[in-house]
């Protein structure tokens, strides 16, 4: 994919989540059952008990409207949590934002930072969970991909975890139907043949038109992506959940060893 292409990419979802801010956020108030299983893997991983530590730094890239901060400070309430969320979309943390979690928030066009400059994503201390859910989807050619994969083991420290979310939209019966449609109907000035394979554009609620450019992916993609980074980490576990079918987002859990 050339570089004109992912930038009318990226310009493309921009445009969507700060039309739809608050109809989006609307729609993600309730944790994710896919945070709940790596709940489990967290208290397995020492995250609570007498020695425990008290105190947890968290990165999350393309934050939202902070519904992850919620669960966590919920899902684990003895830790005092420090958050660093990054995202594009400032009304979007705005629609989350409570007195009871203490979040830094850094807004930041992450993609557009990697496709246009040698520029870094915000500097925050190494954390012990780096984290990005629902954005990997929106991230446009493997090669940006990779660097988003990369930059979220960067603000990991070594033995801390990284979590990514994947969605995989064409294996539900529904979403496939109506991302066919918008592709379809695309009639936007992008190159067509700049598109690689599992490219697909969604619309919103009832407009069935193409206002999200969305990317599917299959498990070599996830099995590509870890093997690109060597001996920088270690698998820690992969599992599906979410949606009606329980197999709508695949997640991965690695930890950093150097």
């Amino acid at each position: 994919m050339d570089t004109t292409t992912a930038q009318a990419l990226i310009a493309l979802n921009n445009r969507f989540y700060r039309d739809n801010a608050a109809s989006f956020s609307a729609t993600r108030s309730a944790p994710w059952e896919g945070w709940k299983r790596l709940g489990s893997i967290l208290r397995e991983c020492g995250w609570v008990g007498a020695t425990a530590p008290q105190t947890r730094l968290v990165f999350d890239m393309a934050s939202g409207n902070l519904r992850f901060e919620h669960f966590l400070s919920t899902a684990f309430p003895s830790i005092d949590f420090e958050f660093h969320a990054v995202d594009n979309c400032a009304a979007l943390a705005e629609h989350g934002q409570n007195d009871r979690i203490a979040y830094h928030f850094h807004q930041c066009d992450i993609l557009d930072t990697l496709v246009s400059s040698n520029a870094r994503i915000p500097e925050c201390p190494p954390c012990d969970l780096s984290v990005s859910f629902g954005f990997m989807h929106h991230v446009p050619s493997a090669y940006l991909r990779h660097r988003v994969f990369e930059a979220l083991i960067e603000h990991a420290r070594v033995g801390g975890l990284i979590v990514l979310s994947f969605w995989q939209f064409m294996n539900d019966t529904r979403l496939a139907a109506k991302a066919l449609k918008a592709d379809e109907a695309l009639a936007m000035d992008i190159d067509i043949s700049q598109l690689e394979p599992n490219d697909h554009f969604l619309g919103w609620q009832s407009d069935p038109s193409p206002l999200r450019y969305c990317h599917h992916f299959d498990e070599c993609e996830i099995d590509e992506l870890v093997a690109s980074v060597g001996t920088k980490v270690r698998e820690v576990a992969r599992y599906s959940s979410d949606g009606a079918s329980g197999t709508l987002n695949r997640y991965l859990v690695l930890e950093r060893l150097d």
